[in-house]
């Protein structure tokens, strides 16, 4: 059996994708939410093509992401593996029994974004269409923002039981894509 790399580095991996997938959330609901998306529409019109696979290329980004950190296996980088090994590893007990607690707070969830990670974006179900697989997965888009708030929680309560940096969101994509949107639309609009 291949050696895992050290818990520590791993922790800090788990930070990194969670931190990832807040972004790839920030960016798609920027492009989808109803309080932003009516006042984006007519300028991501204009490039349509780009705006409509950049869109689902951030949702599968997100969803891939938490599927992998709130899946249940020993050979990857996951929050339920990294909890059991802190807990061998003589993490504090306090810290492994809030990473716990935590994962039960969200544990309907992860099992929603499994089933369209592996019906729509991994895989590609022979049985289920594109709107099927999302009612069936009946996930809440505020469901996926708790989730990487949750995801952080974890790997931050293990990383500061283990004496490393916290890790933290930031807004700098989302401002970024703001700014991008606006400066297009002021583009179009010399034209």
């Amino acid at each position: 059996m291949v050696k895992p790399l050290p818990l520590d580095e791993r922790l800090n991996v788990a930070a990194q994708l969670v931190t990832r997938a807040r972004i790839f959330y920030d960016i798609w609901w920027f492009y989808e939410g109803a309080d932003t998306r009516p006042k984006i529409l007519d300028t991501m019109n204009v490039y349509s093509e780009f705006f409509r696979f950049d869109t689902y290329a951030h949702l599968v980004s997100m969803v891939i992401h938490l599927a992998g950190l709130f899946e249940a296996r020993s050979d990857t980088v996951n929050f339920g593996a990294l909890i059991d090994e802190a807990d061998a590893a003589d993490v504090s007990k306090a810290a492994v029994a809030r990473a716990r607690a935590l994962m039960t707070e969200v544990a309907d969830v992860p099992s929603k974004v499994a089933i369209l990670r592996s019906n729509l974006f991994s895989h590609r179900s022979a049985s289920l269409s594109y709107a099927e697989a999302f009612r069936k997965a009946d996930l809440k888009p505020e469901q996926l923002r708790d989730l990487t708030v949750v995801g952080l929680r974890i790997a931050n309560t293990l990383l500061i039981a283990r004496g490393l940096d916290e890790q933290f969101f930031h807004d700098l994509s989302r401002a970024d894509v703001g700014r991008l949107i606006n400066d297009l639309a002021e583009a179009n609009a010399s034209r």
